[in-house]
């Protein structure tokens, strides 16, 4: 009966109404923190969609680049083209119009069929073709050179990709890290929180005086008082 806790309350026999007002407190307190809580969980939480957004686009491309770096370094020195892809097209063409020169020179002096002429074919067809040859070999030696620092160009390009998003995924890693353990350090915080306010309201209703039992814990100093003058009995 709550007039008898009053009751109690207002001869300072109870604690009801003191009791009663701390646990309200440890209440408000306890919303507060939750509420606290819910403010921390969200910006956690924003702050992981962050990170995600941010990073999660050149995380997911990390495995695919550094596939294709380790292929562009495996074929980087790779070549295929040998001296007969750069010999001038038109060298046939040049070795006979070098023989007509000759042919037309033997012609005019009559030396057609001699050793002489049969030799001065024979040393300007060899020079003609080591000419082309070398000339082609300068050619080959020229795009084989090209084609090595493009391929080289290719891996620079590719190692500085992949280590974009390499940092990529480990900012996306160490943000879901962040945010597990911010998580976990919050449930933490609301456990302890509950708990401490649980159990001080559960000392505060252990301690609570009120009631009859109240009133008559209160009353029986005074009765013991005053039993003397009645004969040691009240």
């Amino acid at each position: 009966m709550s007039w008898i806790n009053d009751l109690a309350d207002a001869l300072g026999f109870g604690n009801n109404k003191q009791t009663d007002a701390a646990q309200q407190t440890l209440d408000e307190m306890l919303a507060r923190a939750n509420s606290t809580s819910a403010q921390n969980r969200g910006l956690i939480r924003d702050y992981y969609d962050q990170m995600n957004g941010t990073f999660s686009e050149g995380a997911s491309k990390y495995n695919e680049a550094v596939a294709s770096l380790a292929d562009a370094i495996a074929h980087q020195g790779d070549y295929d083209k040998t001296v007969d892809d750069f010999l001038d097209p038109a060298r046939e063409q040049r070795v006979q119009a070098a023989m007509d020169a000759i042919n037309n020179s033997a012609a005019a002096n009559g030396s057609r069929f001699s050793s002489q002429y049969l030799d001065a074919v024979a040393a300007k067809q060899q020079a003609l073709a080591s000419e082309e040859w070398r000339s082609a070999y300068d050619r080959l030696m020229q795009d084989r050179q090209q084609q090595l620092q493009q391929a080289q160009t290719g891996v620079q390009n590719l190692g500085t990709m992949a280590n974009i998003y390499g940092n990529d995924r480990n900012n996306l890693m160490q943000a879901l890290s962040d945010y597990t353990s911010n998580m976990a350090n919050q449930n933490n915080a609301d456990l302890q929180m509950a708990t401490d306010v649980m159990g001080q309201k559960a000392n505060l209703d252990a301690n609570r005086k009120g009631g009859f039992s109240a009133i008559l814990d209160g009353l029986a100093p005074v009765a013991g008082a005053v039993a003397p003058f009645f004969g040691g009995k009240v």
